[in-house]
């Protein structure tokens, strides 16, 4: 029979060998072809206090100690970075919206890893990080969303113990200059308006430029999500990459109808109301696959006619955005019609923000600073006293 050590060590005393009990910390019983002697005892001991410590630290690998063991044939360093790329997707798609999920195929499929795909991970350490890291694309935003990616990668190689060393901690995004909002004036709204040819197209655009709507929102619409006499439309999905899903922040919100939107709903109404089910359909009476088809179809043709200056159609979002903003409305209530976070609508429409009271504040503060001068000079005089001359 085999007489195991006190539980306290962690080893385990076969009649001709030594056990490292690391069942508890996600490992197995490795075995030391070492005689069961109180001095190799001790030292399986100390053996196994030093290996929790680099399970502890993230940098322990079974391979290392036990090159024999049958697990460590197995063993997560043992794994190519092309098979934990196919280990992270499995877990990670039922998290994830179809669209990122999506993404997250792409990028980790790319030619961006070619050079490290067959890497095994008990070989991916620092300097192949940095050597990855650096033949990414130069461009801010194209570099994080790969890296962005990786990351999540190296985070789940690290926390399943499938690193040597937390290198997550190495991928550092890079500064994006982000372009701000362009938006168009309402006489710029008003000649592209006029340059798109049949109702279909006017009203799908006069209804994005004074709703806000995110285009993937604006093509998911339909009739039982309209109230018209209530002047209210409920937003709670989103179309991307031909499937239906929650808005792009997973929210629903009722949107309070304009006066144009209306407009533009009404012109809708005998188009594709009867059919009851998307508001927004192309010229051939189908509801869009993606955001594509009126841009193509719509937009860009008008642009061209119209001899605007160019801009892409999610400037229609920041038009209605501004043209809120100037007409002296509440930032906190243009921020619930378009949905965003108020620390986010103030971040990206600041400029229009400052400027949108013009001077209405500072009038505000001089009347209040000026009432409160009077009543205290008004003090002053009254403190010589009722007898005074």
């Amino acid at each position: 029979m085999p007489k195991p050590a006190p539980a306290s060590t962690g080893v385990i005393v076969r009649d001709a060998h030594l056990q490292i009990d690391l069942r508890r910390h996600g490992f197995g019983k490795e075995r030391l072809e070492l005689a069961p002697t109180p001095t190799n005892i001790r030292y399986a001991e100390k053996l196994r206090n030093e290996i929790l410590g680099k399970i502890e630290r993230g940098t322990f690998a079974l391979a290392d100690y036990f090159p024999d063991s049958p697990r460590a044939k197995t063993d997560a360093p043992s794994m190519t970075f092309a098979e934990l790329a196919i280990e992270w997707m499995k877990i990670k798609r039922p998290t994830v919206q179809h669209s990122t999920a999506h993404h997250y195929d792409q990028t980790v499929n790319s030619l961006h890893f070619a050079s490290v795909r067959s890497t095994r991970m008990a070989d991916f350490d620092y300097r192949r990080l940095m050597a990855l890291l650096a033949g990414l694309p130069a461009n801010a935003k194209t570099f994080n969303n790969v890296a962005s990616v990786l990351k999540q990668m190296l985070t789940y190689a690290h926390k399943a113990k499938l690193l040597r060393e937390p290198l997550h901690e190495h991928v550092e995004m890079r500064r994006a200059q982000h372009p701000g909002p362009d938006p168009f004036s309402l006489d710029e709204a008003g000649v592209l308006l006029a340059k798109l040819k049949g109702d279909r197209a006017r009203s799908y655009y006069e209804f994005a430029f004074f709703t806000g709507l995110r285009p993937s929102e604006q093509i998911a619409l339909r009739w039982s999500n309209v109230d018209l006499r209530a002047g209210t439309v409920l937003v709670d999905t989103a179309l991307t990459r031909g499937k239906e899903k929650g808005t792009k922040t997973g929210e629903t919100r009722t949107l309070e109808l304009t006066s144009r939107a209306r407009v533009a709903l009404e012109r809708q109404r005998p188009i594709t109301q009867l059919a009851g089910a998307h508001v927004f359909v192309n010229d051939a009476g189908s509801a869009f696959e993606s955001t594509d088809g009126p841009l193509d179809d719509w937009w860009k043709p008008a642009m061209k006619l119209s001899g605007l200056r160019q801009r892409d159609a999610r400037q229609t979002r920041h038009t209605y955005a501004t043209t809120c903003l100037m007409a002296g409305i509440a930032p906190g209530w243009v921020a619930r019609q378009l949905g965003h976070a108020p620390e986010m609508f103030f971040r990206v429409y600041s400029r229009w923000i400052e400027g949108a009271d013009k001077g209405a504040e500072r009038r505000k503060l001089d009347a209040f600073l000026g009432a409160a001068q009077t009543a205290e000079t008004g003090t002053k005089t009254g403190t010589a006293g009722p007898n005074s001359t």
